[in-house]
Order: structure tokens, then sequence, then C-alpha cells
């Protein structure tokens, strides 16, 4: 495991920490919408804790333009293999 791995596991052991002890203290008080984001973003930590850097990774595909590319070359293969 690289230390820029290690980086992204560690911001989802702390986001979801954090998410936790949000959730337990709106609980406390009696409950509100406040849990709501806090389960979201205990998911989005879960997520990084288990995925790790690929996460980013996946992201920053999925905002490239390059989100397309597995589509095209699959085209691009099945168009030739027609032919």
């Amino acid at each position: 495991m690289t230390p820029r791995d290690r980086a992204w596991r560690g911001v989802g052991v702390v986001a979801f920490l954090f998410a936790a002890g949000v959730g337990l203290a709106d609980r406390l008080d009696g409950g509100s919408l406040l849990a709501l984001p806090a389960f979201a973003l205990a998911l989005i930590g879960l997520v990084l804790i288990v995925q790790g850097k690929r996460v980013a990774a996946a992201v920053r595909v999925e905002r490239s333009r390059h989100r397309t590319l597995v589509a095209a070359i699959r085209a691009q293969r099945a168009a030739r293999t027609r032919r």
C-alpha cells in the first residue's frame, strides 16, 4: 500500500468518524435532518476506507474527456470485425 493510498484511506476514516460523531450527537439531541448528510458522509468515508486512492482516480476519469474511451475502443473493434 502506497503512502498516497494510506492518505486517502485516512481521509475516509476521519470522514467516517466525524459523521459517526455527528450522528450520535444528533441522536442524543433528539434527532433532526442533520443525520442525513452525516449518513451520506459516513458512506463516502466507508467507500474511501475500502477503495482508497482508486476512488480519486475513478472520479478524475469520470470528469475528464476520457470517460468514453472504453466505449469508443469497443465500438471501433466491433466495426472492424464486421468488415
